[in-house]
């Protein structure tokens, strides 16, 4: 009889939870559309080439073990701006030891630049930063180029490999990054086999 009160009441509070983890459909800043505790990494510009500044954000969640989520909001002028798609791409952070840092630009051409940096306090020598370029087309965000770039921290040694999907190349550079250590840089390039570029929808980082 227990059990069942208490699932009677989590169905009651249900809505309420829902609805406190939801982006609003609109607001004037990323504030505005942020559900109560969230906190935001956001950036705004013409994303969708309709001469409208657009907004888009990372909502992050007060708790680790909840996913942030990535969403656009088309803007409509004067400040306004209407929720259009919210992406549950990102993963969620549920290790002690693990810190993710987000970022987000969108450049003169509109296209969306997601950077993100993984820092290990312990269990690690590695620090990871990637970054991910979509552009608006065809109805949805596509993945048009990356680049990750991984570094030692014992030795200062990093090594960076950025893909370019529409012209189907990739580079590979090592190099330190400690003036003090001598160590020869090296790069190297590599022709990708051309496949459809990846849709944010479907996408995974």
């Amino acid at each position: 009889m227990m059990m069942k009160k208490v699932f009677l009441l989590l169905l009651t509070l249900l809505p309420s939870i829902t609805e406190a983890q939801t982006l609003k459909p609109e607001g004037a800043s990323a504030e505005d559309v942020l559900p109560e505790g969230w906190t935001s990494s956001h950036a705004y510009g013409d994303l969708n080439k309709d001469g409208i500044k657009d907004m888009v954000l990372i909502a992050l969640p007060p708790r680790r073990n909840m996913a942030p989520k990535l969403a656009v909001y088309w803007g409509k002028g004067g400040d306004r701006y209407v929720r259009w798609r919210v992406y549950d791409a990102l993963s969620a952070i549920d290790n002690d030891n693990e810190i993710i840092d987000y970022m987000l630009s969108v450049t003169a051409r509109g296209v969306l630049r997601l950077d993100q940096s993984t820092f290990f306090s312990s269990g690690s020598w590695n620090n990871y930063n990637d970054t991910y370029m979509f552009r608006f087309q065809q109805g949805d965000f596509f993945l048009i180029g990356e680049e990750h770039e991984t570094m030692a921290r014992n030795t200062g040694i990093a090594e960076k490999v950025s893909t370019n999907y529409l012209t189907h190349k990739q580079q590979t550079q090592k190099y330190s990054v400690m003036k003090d250590v001598e160590y020869t840089p090296t790069e190297s390039w590599k022709q990708l086999p051309k496949k459809p570029l990846q849709s944010l929808s479907k996408w995974h980082n």
